[in-house]
């Protein structure tokens, strides 16, 4: 067996190879012209992956401008590393943990795109007189950002996932809830909300299309990559858990490519079973290319904004 670096090195090339042509290929990033938005569930992210398995991870994010991650633990020394493993123009954001011990984060390339202010978990309102009311298990995360000329807001969530038919009624109603609370949020007046485009990823638990998981996603009208469809997200290809939504503005446009990375084809061949499952994560990364920063893009943000 080749040393471990010899061994790295194979592997990160062969995924560089994965990223760069053939079914899985990630478009080019162009500054002020397109966004690459992506998502991924990196299970129980906290401080036991291998620095191997880190630098792999490290390597997929850097194609991307923003990845929403979900499942990082209370433990945030993995999360750390991998910030280092990054180029020095990759900041985050995170939140403290919430249900499940769970913390969310956003890592983005600050040289394509830009924190506007916004960072907030979304909780919805309560009664002052009870103190009592509904709430995701894990309270989602929404951050603004601007790239070029576009101005937008992403929510990251892990929806409920629950045993049962209890479980899956209580995944079908956090879904119902954040999905109405978007459409109200992108049809708000201006002066009552941060941003009006919405884009909303994350780990949905959806194990097909057409399940009622599914259908409570789709009631608002959100938009979504039509080959989301037939794309399993997960390592074993057999569910579409993950999703990468957005409200239909005139202020940018899908370009019509999105796909996941498929790690498990190149990394950890040399383990049992191959593939990297149990070091890197159980999903795979989603993401998807957006359209941006044409002037009448732009113009018609403004009019949008205004009405």
């Amino acid at each position: 067996m080749p040393p471990d670096s010899l061994l790295i090195a194979t592997e990160r090339k062969a995924l560089m190879a994965l990223m760069d042509e053939g079914d899985y290929k990630i478009p080019n990033r162009r500054v002020d012209e397109n966004l690459l938005l992506a998502t991924w569930n990196i299970q129980k992210f906290g401080s036991k992956k291998s620095d191997r398995a880190l630098q792999y991870i490290a390597d997929i994010c850097e194609r991307f401008d923003i990845i929403a991650l979900q499942e990082i633990q209370t433990n945030l020394r993995g999360l750390s590393k991998l910030q280092d493993l990054l180029p020095g123009n990759y900041k985050i954001l995170v939140t403290d943990p919430t249900g499940n011990d769970e913390r969310f984060a956003f890592l983005y390339d600050k040289r394509t795109v830009v924190s506007t202010g916004l960072a907030c978990e979304i909780g919805f309102a309560v009664s002052g007189k009870t103190h009592a009311g509904y709430q995701l298990h894990r309270m989602p995360y929404c951050a603004s950002f601007r790239a070029g000329r576009f101005d937008f807001v992403v929510t990251n969530v892990h929806i409920f996932y629950g045993e049962g038919e209890a479980g899956k009624a209580e995944r079908v109603k956090e879904i119902t809830a954040l999905v109405y609370y978007i459409d109200r949020q992108s049809k708000a007046p201006k002066y009552k909300v941060f941003d009006r485009d919405f884009f909303v990823v994350g780990d949905f638990n959806i194990e097909e299309i057409g399940d009622r998981f599914f259908n409570a996603l789709a009631a608002k009208g959100f938009q979504m990559p039509a080959n989301l469809d037939t794309l399993y997200t997960n390592f074993a290809q057999d569910k579409t858990f993950d999703k990468i939504a957005w409200v239909k503005r005139d202020s940018f446009s899908f370009s019509g490519n999105c796909n996941v990375v498929p790690f498990y084809q190149v990394l950890f061949q040399d383990t049992d079973p191959p593939g990297g499952k149990a070091e890197m994560s159980d999903h795979l990364p989603l993401w998807a290319e957006f359209k941006i920063n044409k002037l009448s893009q732009e113009l018609d943000q403004i009019i949008n904004k205004g009405q």
